[in-house]
């Protein structure tokens, strides 16, 4: 358990130093409480030998409609962080599994700006990339905000 959270943890501390809005000591306390918070939670609800079971429970989920993760705010409050500052995507879902961490929903383009931003598409479910037992993300390219928000009115699930 404490290494897929420490993937976890890895990837969304990599989210966040995206937009620079925390600074790093903070984003270090962060990344310890989010460690205890899950595993806190995901106690009891672990099965190596069943890894589906349960993995509802351990879903981190951010969207329109969960738009802060109760974990995520609780780590937030005890590391003096503004959720807002986290910067996270508009749709992300993080599957927390015995032996799998996956993202998918994730997609780059997707991260919050003050111009908006474009809504995923739903996507099948990947494991992330492993690099060396560490999970490394993909880096999005920085593009220039276009001016005016596009809607996508096939956001949800069908």
């Amino acid at each position: 358990m404490r290494a897929e959270i420490a993937e976890v943890v890895s990837f969304l501390k990599s989210l966040v130093k995206l937009k620079n809005n925390v600074k790093a000591e903070k984003m270090d306390l962060f990344g310890k409480r989010l460690a205890v918070v899950l595993q806190e939670k995901f106690e009891g609800h672990w099965y190596p030998e069943n890894p589906s079971k349960g993995q509802a429970y351990r879903c981190i989920r951010v969207n329109n409609l969960h738009q802060q993760d109760p974990e995520l705010l609780r780590a937030c409050r005890e590391s003096g962080i503004k959720y807002s500052d986290l910067g996270l995507p508009w749709e992300i879902t993080l599957w927390v599994d015995p032996g799998e961490v996956s993202a998918p929903s994730w997609n780059p383009e997707n991260m919050r700006s003050g111009m908006g931003a474009s809504n995923p598409q739903p996507r099948n479910r990947t494991p992330i990339p492993w690099r060396n037992k560490l999970w490394v993300p993909p880096l999005p390219e920085a593009k220039p905000p276009n001016g005016t928000p596009t809607i996508n009115n096939n956001f949800f699930y069908q």
